[in-house]
């Protein structure tokens, strides 16, 4: 295969559990992007080349890659302490990538802390991954080439406000690789790759009812914003603000700079919204509150979301003032139709199972892929990513044991794939890792 028809970008969130699934379809990638010239994702002037000599990938490593790529955390070879949390570990864990069955796992950081995987691309010099990393004072955007194992600091700038592995981004590349979205404390800024230069997206002391006329403001001065993820044409960015007991989603265009719409259920006391996107004009959003849950279509240019009125697609709540028949989490597209979300079932008012199903958007038709037993009562969930020309998920399962006789929880995940087309499944990579994005390289044409 040829540079040229390489040459694509894979725009990808995270998670955790947050930005759901979070691979763009290589059919969706922008038609700007058809030459090296216009992929090029080029650092600020003068950057700065890093000690790292990790061996690059040959051709023949690019080429078996095609079938997918899965980037994921993984602490250092240590003895694991008990008592240390999850999210502790994962903070002094190192970036990874691995093939789309777990094999050929390849190392990207070295050393450094907070790690968070910021995109992925075809450049001129070949596959591209950009991940941040960086402590409370300073962090950093960093770019390895993957084919000659050059890295170089991009950019630096101020830390996330919240630096949690399991739901945070610090960074997202656009899909062009000609900017990238930055988490500065809590605000959003947009800093140019080639020359640097930056403006500001998004303030966190503004409250949520500017510049849209909410009813009630339901974010005061200084709740972050959090979470950027492109949409597959770069010319929308999604991003997350998280209050009090409440995370939603912000649909904002860039050029404008204009919040486009607020996705939010009504008057609540707790909530979380995923979204993502199939295409910069339809995308998916789960919604759970209260024990009440959803599985939502939304669609440009509008966006327009109303709580009362939307009809969650799983129908596994169809009256919310009663008992639901499950709590739909994080979803994901598989391809035009189809979408991937994970739900707890409940039995007798208890946590009984915890599944990932497929639903087809068109007739609701609903699909088991697999199913974990529970504990009644265990806190559990997983996290799920798509590579949508592979027909492939692949999941995080987090897993919380409580240690009667110690009187502490022992949190780790494990981590597995699933062949859409068949539901066979196999675990990979090794315990406590834990997956933060997949990549698809584009098909040859």
């Amino acid at each position: 295969m040829s540079r040229a028809q390489l040459l694509a970008v894979v725009v990808l969130g995270l998670t955790l559990a947050a930005c759901g699934g979070r691979e763009v379809s290589p059919d969706s990638t922008p038609s700007a992007v058809s030459s090296p010239s216009t992929a090029r994702a080029e650092p600020q002037a003068s950057p700065t080349p890093s000690a790292d000599t990790t061996p690059g990938w040959t051709a023949s490593d690019v080429e078996t890659a095609q079938a997918g790529l899965i980037f994921f955390l993984r602490a250092p070879d240590e003895p694991w302490t008990p008592g240390t949390s999850f999210e502790a570990q994962l903070a002094e864990s190192d970036l990874w990538v691995a093939d789309a069955d777990g094999s050929r796992e390849r190392q990207i950081s070295s050393g450094k802390t907070n790690v968070s995987f910021a995109g992925f691309l075809v450049a001129e010099d070949g596959p591209v991954v950009y991940y941040a990393s960086g402590d409370e004072t300073t962090f950093h955007l960093w770019r390895k080439a993957l084919e000659t194992g050059v890295e170089t600091e991009v950019l630096s700038f101020r830390p996330p406000a919240v630096m949690r592995p399991l739901s945070y981004a610090a960074a997202a590349v656009s899909p062009d690789g000609r900017q990238v979205a930055l988490v500065e404390g809590g605000d959003i800024t947009l800093a140019d790759l080639a020359t640097g230069e930056r403006r500001s997206l998004l303030q966190s002391d503004k409250p949520d009812c500017e510049p849209i006329d909410f009813v009630r403001c339901y974010f005061r001065s200084g709740d972050p914003y959090n979470q950027p993820h492109w949409s597959p044409d770069g010319s929308l960015l999604a991003v997350g603000r998280t209050g009090y007991e409440w995370q939603f989603q912000f649909i904002v265009d860039p050029s404008i700079p204009t919040v486009l719409a607020s996705v939010r259920p009504s008057e609540i006391e707790f909530a979380n919204v995923e979204l993502d996107w199939r295409t910069s004009d339809e995308a998916c959003i789960t919604v759970s509150y209260d024990g009440v849950s959803g599985l939502y279509l939304l669609h440009g240019p509008d966006w327009a979301f109303d709580p009362d009125e939307a009809e969650d697609i799983t129908g596994y709540c169809p009256d919310p003032s009663n008992e639901c028949y499950g709590n739909v989490h994080q979803s994901a597209w598989l391809d035009e139709k189809r979408i991937a979300f994970w739900v707890w079932s409940y039995g007798s008012n208890r946590i009984e199972s915890l599944r990932i199903e497929v639903i087809d958007a068109d007739t609701r038709a609903i699909t088991a892929l697999m199913e974990f037993a529970e504990k009644p009562g265990a806190p559990s969930r997983v996290d799920i990513f798509v590579l949508r020309g592979q027909g492939l998920v692949v999941y995080n399962r987090y897993h919380d044991i409580w240690h009667e006789e110690e009187r502490r929880h022992e949190a780790f995940t494990t981590v597995g794939v699933i062949q859409v087309a068949d539901g066979t499944s196999k675990p990979i990579l090794r315990e406590r890792d834990y997956v933060v994005a997949v990549a698809e390289f584009p098909r040859a044409q």
